[in-house]
């Protein structure tokens, strides 16, 4: 699958408020580039293969992957750290196309990926990621928790399984960062985390 993102500049900043984009349309994504846009989610619905394995996988309390890589290299890396199992093509296939928009976006081809079995909260509070840019995929068990700012009273919201979501964080110039949270509860989660570096 070929991506196209319109590329936009960012050369000016100010400060800014916060503002959430959701579609169902792919290109809300490239809303991320936008000054006054936090957090731009791209809601869709996820194949059942898929689901089954990452099920699977959520269930496994040791499986972790966690490294640093090309993008070129990572269908690679992938098919050595997933198990053989139905969906696992698919799984990983849908890691690759998350990667790809991300460093188009992003303009690079080096990132940080984490895909992770989570059985508890890893981050229970309401933070702020020290990054420029994060995106996050839930592909099992209850989503990230986003608060558009510190406070109790302010606009909250749930990801939902499958949605891709880009979180600008502290690092990025002038922005406001998105404050979230791992959902409470022990349940079994299976969670990507990908880093343009």
């Amino acid at each position: 699958m070929t991506i196209h993102f319109s590329k936009m500049m960012f050369t000016e900043f100010q400060p800014l408020g916060t503002q959430i984009r959701q579609s169902s349309d792919i290109e809300v994504l490239s809303d991320i580039l936008l000054p006054e846009v936090n957090l731009a989610v791209w809601q869709r619905q996820l194949d059942t293969e898929l689901l089954w394995c990452a099920a699977q996988l959520a269930a496994r309390p040791a499986f972790a992957l966690q490294r640093q890589t090309h993008l070129a290299d990572l269908p690679a890396l992938l098919q050595y750290a997933v198990p053989d199992m139905p969906g696992r093509d698919a799984l990983c296939q849908d890691i690759v196309l998350q990667a790809q928009m991300l460093t188009c976006l992003m303009d690079t081809q080096h990132l940080g990926v984490r895909l992770k079995a989570l059985h508890s909260a890893m981050c229970p509070r309401f933070h702020t990621d020290h990054v420029a840019l994060r995106m996050l995929v839930t592909y099992a068990g209850p989503a990230t928790e986003w608060r558009a700012g510190p406070e109790d009273d302010d606009e909250t919201g749930c990801l939902n399984v499958g949605d891709s979501a880009l979180l600008k964080g502290s690092a990025w110039p002038a922005a406001a960062a998105v404050w979230h949270r791992s959902p409470p509860g022990m349940a079994a989660r299976l969670l990507l985390t990908l880093d343009p570096l």
